[in-house]
């Protein structure tokens, strides 16, 4: 007799766990998890003080995204009390090939950067290295 009842407890309970929980089918789509499609947002970010011809200097904060644009902010330093307008926001996309970054914004402008070990230095317009006495402070360090 107790043989008869445990292998009806046994069927029983293989029944109820075939079912999942309150008769619902373990495939129905109420059970599956849905992860949002968010994309880490920054890659990188550099900042640093650029010269400036008629200005004590430009503040730059460039900010790569992972999905290809990047994010540039800078203040020029003016004497003038009224920082709204000194500042300047670029934004577009940026790629890459070998050791070299290229921001590529709406006015088809494009600014080259090589990478180093701390930062990106700025080219000039031909994408050769800034040559003189102030070639060392177009660095941007890497945040």
């Amino acid at each position: 007799m107790n043989k008869i009842i445990c292998a009806l407890f046994l069927t029983a309970l293989f029944t109820a766990c075939d079912s999942g929980p309150q008769g619902i089918a373990s495939t129905d789509s109420s059970f599956k998890t849905v992860v949002p499609n968010t994309p880490f947002v920054n890659a990188a970010e550099y900042v640093g003080t650029l010269p400036c011809a008629d200005c004590a200097g430009i503040d730059v904060s460039l900010q790569l995204n992972k999905n290809k644009t990047y994010i540039l902010n800078a203040v020029y330093r003016f004497a003038s009390a009224d920082s709204s307008s000194n500042s300047n926001k670029e934004t577009g996309t940026w790629s890459e090939g070998n050791d070299t970054i290229y921001l590529a914004n709406t006015n088809a402008a494009v600014a080259r950067y090589i990478k180093t070990d701390t930062g990106l230095l700025q080219l000039d317009g031909s994408g050769n290295r800034i040559t003189g006495p102030l070639a060392a402070m177009y660095m941007l360090h890497k945040k």
